[in-house]
């Protein structure tokens, strides 16, 4: 009994400080919110120090509660797969997965899986992190998330399972110069006002300008490939972005293979010892099963 409280104590706390709020973490478990300031408190009295700042705005955590973070998640996360393995002995098929992904695949690629894997396996939730490369890495490293579907290269200690090729283009206004050909270098493209991502949002392209000692004189920064699509259909400049991104672009865009060609490496990236909770293997397996229907389909 004392070992379950402990649990519940754990988990309002890491709820707590990922939502910034003790409303908040109340609401999502289904408890007061004098009653998960209560568990805190109890914690905080059994750890010997303050775990939460509290604020106008919400609430933090301490130094000392970031230093434990990374532990209370693997506990919490710990009694989640027990329960997902009980339940698979019993035949039953639930749980939760929590999947980092790119603002782009959020789009264009996992709304479909998810669809249709939410429609085999009803009983596994699906919690999805949208973010950009630094942050989902970190949320790995935390331990927020159990998987994330990442491009190359990621940390070392991560395993990567690759899905698919992703041909990374040249994207050009119609009427371009360079339109005219039927590949571009990469050098002759920079020759022209680029639009581009944030920095750190930025990877595809700097994979190909960084592999040709390449740098771009780069006359917008826009966050969210569709504008950066509606500026270029203008016009406004010339870009480089991977076929996924640019699977529902808008009328007056022409998209031209590189020479040498480049591509990304899209996969499934998981902590170093993850991938062991039953929920998290039927997803992994459908997903790679989606892929691969996918790439036989479009003869990649």
């Amino acid at each position: 009994m004392r070992l379950c409280m402990s649990l519940k104590k754990y988990k309002a706390l890491v709820e707590t400080i990922d939502l910034g709020s003790l409303t908040k973490a109340a609401e999502k478990l289904n408890y007061t919110q004098p009653g998960i300031s209560h568990m805190i408190l109890s914690l905080e009295n059994e750890f010997g120090f303050p775990l939460l700042i509290r604020g106008k705005n919400g609430v933090t955590p301490t130094p000392e509660a970031e230093k434990l973070m990374v532990f209370l998640r693997q506990i919490v996360n710990g009694e989640e797969k027990l329960k997902e393995e009980v339940n698979r002995i019993h035949g039953a098929d639930v749980g939760t997965i929590r999947i980092g992904c790119f603002f782009s695949l959020s789009i264009h690629l996992l709304p479909s899986i998810v669809a249709e894997f939410t429609e085999k396996y009803p009983g596994i939730e699906l919690q999805l992190y949208v973010g950009e490369h630094g942050e989902i890495c970190r949320w790995m490293y935390q331990g927020k998330i159990d998987l994330a579907f990442m491009s190359l290269p990621v940390p070392e200690e991560f395993q990567f399972t690759p899905l698919f090729n992703d041909t990374i283009y040249a994207v050009l206004p119609e009427g371009h110069p360079l339109a005219e050909k039927k590949t571009v270098k990469p050098a002759e493209l920079v020759q022209y006002p680029f639009i581009l991502q944030h920095q750190g949002s930025d990877e595809d392209a700097n994979r190909v300008l960084n592999s040709e000692g390449l740098k771009p004189n780069v006359r917008f920064r826009v966050r969210g490939d569709e504008a950066i699509q509606s500026m270029i259909a203008k016009g406004l400049g010339v870009s480089i972005a991977p076929e996924l991104v640019l699977s529902r672009r808008p009328e007056g865009i022409v998209l031209r293979p590189f020479e040498p060609e480049y591509h990304r490496v899209l996969g499934l990236a998981l902590p170093e010892n993850g991938g062991n909770a039953p929920a998290l293997k039927l997803f992994m397996d459908f997903v790679k099963s989606y892929c691969e229907k996918e790439r036989t389909g479009s003869g990649q």
